[in-house]
């Protein structure tokens, strides 16, 4: 779900307009900024909250003013609604570490997050580099480990393969991750898998 915060002129009040959202409330919506004024051409998204933190920033150049533009920002809302909170991170993650110039660009990320992985226990350069190397993707004889330098670890880490940093961790490309750090996401991914399964 996304919850916009749209005005008009310089008005900064405005209106919050949850997506997605029927003709009805959006009429409603556009009732209320017409009390504010009559320059719809002003009309604006000035901010939006979501569960994909910073969102609003890659929302805010729509033109709210066009039937299409405006069926995107309801198609964006309805894939969030559809996340759960590892993939609102990733959705978030994804956003930040690609270029994004359309809402077409922010639609198509939503719909491949399949593409993208997340490592929890990674949210700054350091942990990065310290889970690499915990976990053997970067191998290290266990006597030098508390002599490494984890932070370049993982800058290092993070200027070859991309990415982005974010409060719930380390978001990549699978196809710009290390296949060694694939199996270790995979395995873990379905360990948790079977742990919510019944076994007879």
């Amino acid at each position: 779900m996304i919850t916009l915060h749209l005005t008009r002129s310089d008005d900064y009040e405005g209106v919050y307009l949850p997506l997605p959202s029927t003709p009805a409330e959006i009429g409603e919506a556009w009732a209320y900024l017409d009390s504010i004024s009559d320059d719809v051409d002003s009309t604006r998204i000035i901010g939006a909250v979501s569960n994909v933190w910073g969102i609003g920033q890659y929302l805010k150049s729509a033109d709210v003013n066009d039937f299409e533009q405006f069926k995107k920002l309801n198609q964006v809302a309805e894939i969030i609604a559809g996340l759960n909170r590892d993939e609102c991170r990733i959705f978030e993650g994804a956003l930040n570490a690609e270029s994004i110039n359309s809402l077409d660009d922010v639609i198509a990320i939503g719909e491949r997050l399949d593409q993208y992985v997340l490592l929890s226990e990674a949210s700054t350069d350091r942990e990065l580099g310290a889970y690499l190397v915990e976990t053997g993707v970067m191998p290290f004889d266990e006597s030098v480990q508390p002599y490494l330098d984890y932070t370049r670890i993982g800058i290092e880490y993070y200027s070859n393969h991309g990415g982005a940093y974010t409060a719930g961790g380390y978001v990549l490309r699978r196809d710009s991750a290390d296949q060694a750090l694939l199996d270790i996401v995979d395995a873990r991914q379905d360990c948790q898998g079977l742990g919510g399964m019944k076994m007879e």
